[in-house]
């Protein structure tokens, strides 16, 4: 399966009407300088391994469930890859949605916005609303995998 999205970094909390907010934590099994990423979450009551591969605006992501007893039994193995956020979700033009992370800890301050596509045309072609900050899609820093490793750049 392809994920094909856009991630920008946002100077604060935009104040906008949210649809939900859900907390969310992930760590990283795998490290830096893997050729694939392995992600555990918990986003509300839901447990989840991801895989992902490749950089930037479109990479190759598969999502499993997972129970609770097996998520907690491999979190051990993210110590030191870890973040937190809270998730919410704020409406777009052509049924499109931002999906705005607050983090907290050691990452607090920091707010990111992802948008995911359907296609990679329709991706290149967007146009994001004016409180979008920077455009950090290419740039590997603000990966949620490296911010969990080396913090804000």
């Amino acid at each position: 399966m392809k994920e094909i999205e856009r991630k920008f970094l946002l100077t604060k909390m935009p104040e906008i009407a949210l649809q939900s907010t859900t907390s969310i934590r992930q760590g990283y099994i795998s490290k830096s300088l893997d050729s694939v990423e392995i992600r555990l979450r918990q986003k509300g009551d839901a447990f989840f391994m991801t895989f992902k591969r490749g950089q930037g605006l479109v990479r190759n992501e598969a999502e499993i469930r997972i129970d609770e007893t097996n998520f907690h039994y491999l979190w051990p193995l993210t110590q030191g890859r870890q973040v937190e956020k809270q998730r919410s979700q704020a409406p777009l033009e052509n049924g499109l949605v931002a999906e705005i992370d607050e983090f907290s800890g050691g990452l607090a301050g920091l707010f990111l916005c992802e948008v995911e596509f359907g296609d990679q045309a329709q991706a290149e072609t967007f146009v994001p609303p004016p409180w979008f900050g920077l455009d950090v899609t290419e740039d590997g820093r603000y990966k949620n995998k490296s911010l969990a490793e080396n913090g804000i750049p």
